[in-house]
């Protein structure tokens, strides 16, 4: 195991963990059971990476690595209902994100690649097969409560066809049989040890859950209309004849795996009737954001307010506060466009019908409630961020690339 984790890997993955990339906002790295922060445990770093180091060695007579209770927070959906994230501890963040790493790294030498693509990717293949496909059905479809749903001892089993190393397979065991959640905010720090699913929140869980998943995708292979993006499925079928069919061999497939369909979210759509998926509703030859999606949108763009607004209450001089809110310009502009520009593109795909100029009329809301109570003007600060305009430019430089193409 100390060939796998040396105190190196535990250091440059901490860090990583620390600076994570895909995080649109500086955030401290989440606070489990123990209480242990990240300030915590750089000011004595190095006894915090030996000791994981320690625990990881395995020698005779020693008991194996320990996984502590994971924290258990509830968030509220927008489209309504609760989702379960769960928190472990500073030191098993590390340990469960070097595991990721091996998986990953062992299934990329076997040109595995897990690493999910964006939304805006799948739409893409989607809109590249439904090129002159003008009447046909789509079963629509995603696999009900699917972390929680999965077997987690048989997705980890699963993990040994891909030549995982058995150290690694068995310290996966490990966290799996003592894997215990404690509820946060509960009287009495009630804990539950009957939970046999995946964990939301964790880096190890999404690679698990792809993994089983694939399963699914290996029935399906011959059918060249069909999409997986997580647990949100899409088929297409020439008539309702083969939808339905195909329906009952995706109940049986998933079924076999200990997996069911949400009914509720299962539905058989002509394509010209309009198709909900991926946050878009798709036509034959246009598209346009789900609505649901553009709400989705108002609440991180309103959280980032609060965090700036809370700031320009501790600035009392004038140049201080244009400060502030040139700054909350500068978020919110990084935010509308989202790293490596996804979230931009992922608007390019669809067509103007109002709707980006919708939600600039929200982000120049909320900018400008701030700026009123800054008491500040418009013309000192610099221009705001607008969906509307990022968009159009964005597509006239693909369509400027494409004929240079």
């Amino acid at each position: 195991m100390s060939e796998i984790f040396s105190k190196e890997t535990i250091l440059k993955t901490y860090l990583d963990l620390k600076n994570k990339k895909y995080l649109d906002r500086k955030k401290q790295l989440p606070i489990g059971l123990d209480g242990v922060s990240s300030d915590s445990f750089e000011k004595n770093l190095d006894n915090s990476i030996n000791e994981i180091y320690r625990k990881l060695l395995p020698r005779e007579g020693t008991i194996p690595y320990s996984f502590a209770p994971l924290l258990r927070i509830h968030r509220s959906k927008t489209e309504g209902g609760v989702r379960m994230l769960h928190i472990p501890r500073l030191r098993d963040q590390i340990v469960l994100r070097m595991i990721h790493n091996e998986i990953s790294g062992q299934l990329d030498l076997n040109a595995i690649g897990v690493t999910l693509k964006s939304p805006y990717a799948y739409v893409r293949e989607f809109d590249l097969y439904m090129k002159d496909k003008r009447n046909v059905f789509v079963l629509k479809s995603d696999i009900a409560q699917f972390y929680d749903s999965i077997p987690r001892n048989l997705a980890i089993a699963n993990c040994k066809k891909y030549g995982i190393r058995a150290e690694i397979i068995q310290l996966l065991e490990n966290w799996s049989e003592s894997l215990t959640i404690r509820n946060a905010f509960m009287q009495g720090s009630v804990e539950t040890n009957d939970f046999q699913g995946l964990p939301q929140g964790l880096s190890i869980s999404s690679i698990l859950a792809e993994l089983y998943a694939r399963q699914i995708d290996v029935e399906f292979y011959s059918d060249s209309g069909y999409f997986r993006y997580v647990d949100d499925i899409a088929i297409v079928c020439d008539d309702l004849v083969e939808s339905k069919k195909i329906l009952e061999k995706l109940r049986y497939t998933v079924r076999n795996l200990g997996l069911y369909l949400s009914q509720s979210k299962t539905e058989i759509v002509k394509l010209e009737d309009g198709l909900n998926w991926l946050g878009l509703i798709h036509y034959p030859d246009k598209k346009f954001i789900n609505p649901e999606k553009i709400a989705q949108t108002f609440k991180p763009i309103t959280s980032i307010q609060k965090v700036f607004a809370l700031k320009l209450q501790q600035r009392g001089d004038r140049s201080q506060k244009i400060e502030v809110i040139s700054e909350m310009i500068t978020e919110i502009d990084g935010f509308i466009s989202g790293r490596n520009q996804v979230r931009l593109r992922w608007y390019s795909l669809c067509e103007d019908i109002g709707q980006w100029k919708q939600i600039d009329r929200f982000i120049h809301g909320t900018i400008r409630s701030c700026i009123r109570k800054a008491g500040l003007n418009e013309e000192d600060l610099p221009s705001l961020p607008s969906v509307h305009l990022k968009v159009l430019s964005y597509k006239k430089l693909r369509e400027s690339n494409t004929n240079a193409d």
